[in-house]
């Protein structure tokens, strides 16, 4: 065959050949994608510890980088402390400021000065600069730090290729802002958690990181800023957020609760009180006054009002005497929540001492606010409130008459004491001649078709005090009992105070003139008790303090003053 004929129909094989599909080959796009991942991802976001650990006691002593390995180690290592003790240079007054400087030498080569900078963001997220614990110095350089990596973002960008975190800086720069977290929240409320997976993840953020904390109080600000029906509805899982994280917890809790005061006639919300107690505990405790510090005084009342009402339910319900509950007695007491500054229990033998599951827990729940009762019974228990000058003593039996006391005179009582319900004027005996009201819980009684209405007229006419009302109107009343119960024929004078707790109003000029009249009338102006048991062959009492106002007048009629107990005149009348 002529050479030209061979030619020609090698050529026209390879043609045919050529029009036919070619075999797939796939191994160099696997390759190119794995180099251009590499690409992106710039280096890993993490150093071992002890070679961060060398480097930055090196640069400790010396004060300079002698190569750019070590820059980056020690840009990793800032929060490090090589030492195991409090020594770290984010918590140098100066050699924090030196990292920066030095770091200079790389700025104008993008490639070389994100390797540094790679490490200060890891450094950034590990130190705890927003920590309860931090010191100045520690948070000053933090937020040197935050500035810096904002300022510096752009130069960590290449004319070509750009690994992932790069871009991931550049589109996240409020991550350097006083408010690292706020454009995250409403994603995260939402479910939507891939972004901040991949900043993590891209940046090296970990769980120990305060970047988590703050992504929850952005979620509970954000919250925070909705409408009030809207707030409300997501108060339960805000505090599902908070775990157990004392920093998260009271910091989240802070802002939870003063927008929840902000609410015109707040709810009750029970898994708010609930949890605010078991956190920092009864918000009017003294002992618990720096736990509550953080809150506005509005806040801190509106839970302590949830808590007094709960106590009320509590007594009157769990400690009924009768173990029924007494729900008159709860709903007209619930009214002057808002007027009660204190309250204790003064517990029987059974509830403070009872193993049952209910009084334990109830026992933990009034840690702080009981006191022995020391009762033949040992289910009667009592339960003690001051409202302005009133200090309300209310029995678990409902037949038990009511105790009103009026703080500008001497209190029978000391309750940082065991206390007794009987005999009356006994020792520290919670029922006393003294009192200024004695009320009993019967219907039809002196013109009112229900107790109710008399307590309420006696509390406002005696003490000024009007249910739902703060503010109250203090007044002087003269001790003379509403209903005087049947009085123990003895002598004995009355049952010394424990002490006095205000100083009395001074007193007016009184007649020199001896009478029952002017008796009364300095007794009113010095807000003593008068006690005559001259029918019972005892003497007429003034429990009171030796004032010495008082003294020259009360001598001048014969009085003789016993120590602890008061005036007292045997012949008087």
């Amino acid at each position: 065959m002529h050479p030209l004929d061979i030619l020609f129909k090698l050529l026209n094989q390879a043609n045919n050949q050529g029009a036919g599909p070619m075999r797939q080959c796939t191994e160099i796009d696997r390759v190119l994608a794995e180099l251009e991942k590499r690409a992106r991802s710039g280096g890993s976001n993490y150093e071992p510890r002890d070679l961060q650990v060398e480097a930055v006691k090196k640069f400790w002593e010396m004060g300079e980088f002698t190569s750019l390995k070590e820059a980056r180690l020690v840009s990793f290592g800032l929060a490090v402390r090589p030492w195991n003790d409090r020594r770290c240079l984010m918590e140098e007054p100066e050699r924090f400021g030196v990292v920066l400087t030095r770091l200079r030498e790389w700025e104008s080569s993008p490639r070389q000065f994100r390797k540094c900078y790679q490490g200060l963001v890891r450094s950034y997220f590990d130190y705890d600069g927003l920590g309860r614990d931090v010191p100045a110095t520690g948070q000053r350089n933090w937020r040197q730090l935050r500035t810096y990596l904002g300022d510096k973002a752009q130069l960590i960008k290449d004319a070509t290729i750009n690994p992932d975190w790069v871009g991931c800086v550049l589109e996240n720069k409020a991550l350097f802002s006083e408010t690292p977290c706020a454009a995250y929240a409403q994603d995260l409320l939402d479910g939507r958690e891939d972004k901040v997976r991949r900043i993590r993840e891209l940046l090296g953020i970990t769980d120990a990181s305060w970047f988590t904390r703050e992504l929850v109080l952005s979620q509970i600000a954000r919250v925070c800023a909705y409408e009030h029906e809207a707030f409300t509805r997501l108060v339960g899982r805000l505090l599902e957020m908070l775990g157990g994280n004392e920093v998260l917890r009271d910091r989240g809790l802070q802002m939870i609760l003063n927008r929840y005061a902000r609410i015109p006639q707040a709810p009750q919300h029970a898994g708010l009180k609930n949890y605010s107690v078991n956190a920092w505990g009864n918000p009017w405790l003294p002992s618990n006054e720096h736990r509550w510090g953080g809150v506005t005084e509005q806040a801190r009342q509106m839970v302590g009002d949830w808590l007094k009402q709960e106590f009320i339910e509590l007594f009157f319900t769990k400690l009924a005497q009768d173990g029924l509950g007494d729900t008159r007695r709860v709903k007209f007491w619930v009214q002057y929540v808002p007027l009660i500054e204190k309250i204790y229990f003064a517990l029987g033998s059974h509830a403070m001492y009872s193993q049952e599951r209910d009084f334990v827990e109830l026992r933990a729940k009034l840690k702080g606010l009981t006191v022995n009762l020391e009762d033949s019974n040992p289910f009667n228990n009592a339960f003690v409130m001051t409202m302005g000058d009133l200090v309300a003593v209310e029995f678990s039996g409902e037949s038990n008459a009511f105790y009103g006391y009026s703080v500008k005179r001497s209190l029978p009582f000391d309750l940082s004491k065991p206390v007794r319900s009987a005999p009356v004027n006994g020792k520290n005996s919670l029922k006393n001649d003294v009192r200024i009201l004695y009320l009993r819980h019967q219907d039809n009684v002196h013109g009112y078709s229900d107790w109710e209405d008399r307590f309420k007229k006696e509390l406002e006419d005696k003490f000024g005090l009007l249910p739902g009302r703060r503010a109250v109107r203090r007044v002087a009343v003269r001790p003379v009992p509403a209903d005087r119960p049947s009085q123990a024929q003895s002598s004995a004078p009355p049952q010394a105070p424990a002490a006095f707790l205000t100083t009395p109003y001074p007193p007016s000029p009184a007649s020199e003139v001896y009478s029952e009249e002017n008796v009364r009338s300095l007794a009113q102006r010095y807000n003593a008790s008068v006690v005559d048991r001259r029918k019972m062959g005892g003497a007429l009492w003034l429990v009171m303090g030796d004032n010495s106002e008082a003294r020259r007048i009360l001598k001048a009629w014969g009085f003789q003053y016993a120590e602890g107990k008061g005036w007292w005149k045997k012949d008087a009348g």
